[in-house]
C-alpha cells in the first residue's frame, strides 16, 4: 500500500471508528435538546444510552461472527448503512419509542465498527505495518467525541437539532461510497482458501484478552464521573469538569496511537498492557489524592488514565490480529469487545450507587484501581500458561 493510499485507509478506518460509536455521545452532546422537544426524563434518556451500550456488547460476538462470513469491506458498508439509518431515526424521532430503536441501530453499528475494521486491517495489510494504522482508528472514538462535542452543538442551535442529525447521517453513506472506491472487491489466494478452510477454534489468548478488557473497561469507567468529581468533589465549575473530560480524551488519541505502534515494533504486547494496568492503578491513586490532599493531581490522573486504561484497546485489537488467523478476526474482536463494553457498561452503575450511598468518591478509586492490578494479573497468568510463540510468530 503506497504512503497516499495508507493515509487515506488510515483516515477512513479512523472516520469508521467514530461513526461506529458516536450514537452514546451525540445523546450526550444534545441530551437538552432532546429532552426539551420530545419531553423526556434525564433517566429516559439515560435508558436509551444503557441500551445502546449494553446491547453492543450483547451483539459483538454476533457481529464478529457476521464480519468473518462476509468479509472487512462488505462488514463496513453494513455499518455505514446501519449508522446511517440511526443518525436519521434519530433525527425524525418524534416520541421515546422511536429513541429506543434508534438505540438499537446504534448498539448494532458500534458493536461492528471493531470486529469490521480489524478484519479489513487485516485482509490489507501484512503483519509488521498494522501497529499504526490500527492506533489511528481506535483514536477515531476518541476524535468523533472531541469533533462533535465541538461542532453539532452549534448545528443544533443554528439549525435545530433534527437537522444536524440529518447531516450527521449523509456522512456514514459518502464513507461507504468512499470503502467501495478505496477497496476493490477481490479476494486474495491466501483469503480464498482460509474461507474454503472454514472458521477455526479461538487461541487461549483471546479468552485472556476478554477478562483483561472487562477489568480495564471497568477500571477505564471512571473517565465517565471525573466532571462530576470535578465539579463536587474539588468545588471546581462545569468549564473545569469539561477541560478533565476534554484533557482524557485528548491525551488517549494519541496514546492510542503511540501505543500500538510501540507494542507492534518491540513485540511487547503483554508487556505494554501490564504498564497501562499499572497506569492506571497510579491514576487512580491520583485521583484519591487529588480530593483528599491536592486539587492539582487531576491534571497529572487525567493524562495518566488518558495513557492507560483508556488507551489499552488499540494493543488489544492489535493482539486479536497476531493471535487469530484471517478466518477469525471478526469473531475474536467481538468476544474482546464483549468484555470491554460489558465491564465499561456496568461500572458506571456500580460507581453511581456506590457514591450515592457513601457520598463519597473514594471507594470508586479503590475499585477502579483494584480491577486495574487483576487485569495485570491476568496478563501474568496468560504469560505464564503460553511460553510458545504465538502461530504467527509473534512474542505476545
Amino acid at each position: 500500500m503506497r504512503g497516499d493510499r495508507r493515509i487515506l485507509f488510515s483516515s477512513l478506518m479512523l472516520t469508521a471508528m467514530a461513526m461506529a460509536t458516536f450514537t452514546a455521545a451525540s445523546l450526550g452532546i444534545l441530551a437538552s435538546f432532546i429532552i426539551a422537544d420530545i419531553g423526556i426524563s434525564r433517566t429516559q434518556l439515560g435508558i436509551v444510552v444503557a441500551v445502546v451500550n449494553v446491547a453492543s456488547a450483547l451483539l459483538s460476538p454476533i457481529a464478529g461472527r457476521v464480519t468473518d462470513r462476509i468479509g472487512g469491506r462488505a462488514a463496513l458498508v453494513v455499518l455505514f448503512a446501519t449508522a446511517s439509518v440511526t443518525y436519521a431515526l434519530l433525527g425524525t424521532a418524534f416520541a421515546y419509542p422511536m429513541l429506543l430503536l434508534a438505540a438499537i441501530g446504534g448498539a448494532f453499528s458500534q458493536a461492528s465498527g471493531n470486529p469490521a475494521t480489524n478484519k479489513l486491517i487485516a485482509e490489507v495489510v501484512p503483519l509488521g505495518r498494522r501497529g499504526v494504522i490500527t492506533g489511528v482508528k481506535q483514536s477515531g472514538v476518541q476524535a468523533g467525541i472531541f469533533l462533535g462535542g465541538a461542532t453539532i452543538p452549534s448545528l443544533a442551535i443554528a439549525l435545530g437539532w433534527r437537522v444536524a442529525y440529518l447531516i450527521v447521517a449523509v456522512a456514514p453513506l459518502l464513507l461507504a461510497v468512499a470503502i467501495t472506491r478505496l477497496i476493490p472487491p477481490r479476494e486474495s489466494t491466501e483469503e480464498a482458501e482460509v474461507r474454503a478452510a472454514g472458521p477455526s477454534a479461538l487461541p487461549a489468548a483471546i479468552w485472556w484478552l476478554t477478562a483483561y478488557g472487562f477489568l480495564m473497561g471497568f477500571s477505564s469507567s471512571i473517565t465517565f464521573l471525573v466532571p462530576l468529581f470535578t465539579e463536587e468533589a474539588l468545588g471546581r465549575g462545569p468549564v473545569a469538569g469539561g477541560f478533565a473530560a476534554a484533557t482524557i480524551a485528548f491525551v488517549a488519541v494519541f496514546g492510542r496511537i503511540l501505543w500500538s505502534r510501540y507494542a507492534e515494533r518491540t513485540d511487547a504486547f503483554r508487556m505494554s498492557l501490564v504498564v497501562m494496568g499499572v497506569l492506571s492503578v497510579i491514576a487512580a491513586g491520583l485521583f484519591y489524592g487529588a480530593g483528599e490532599f491536592a486539587a492539582w493531581l487531576l491534571w497529572p490522573a487525567a493524562v495518566l488514565v488518558a495513557a492507560g486504561s483508556n488507551s489499552w484497546i488499540s494493543v488489544g485489537m492489535l493482539a486479536v490480529m497476531v493471535e487469530t488467523g484471517l478466518e477469525s478476526t471478526g469473531k475474536a474482536s467481538g468476544y474482546v469487545l464483549l468484555g470491554f463494553l460489558g465491564g465499561l457498561g456496568i461500572g458506571p452503575a456500580v460507581f453511581g450507587a456506590l457514591i450515592d450511598r457513601t457520598g463519597s468518591y473514594d471507594l470508586m478509586w479503590l475499585l477502579s484501581a483494584v480491577a486495574a492490578i487483576a487485569a495485570v494479573a491476568v496478563v501474568g497468568g496468560w504469560a505464564r500458561a503460553h511460553h510458545e510463540p504465538s502461530p504467527s510468530g509473534s512474542r505476545l
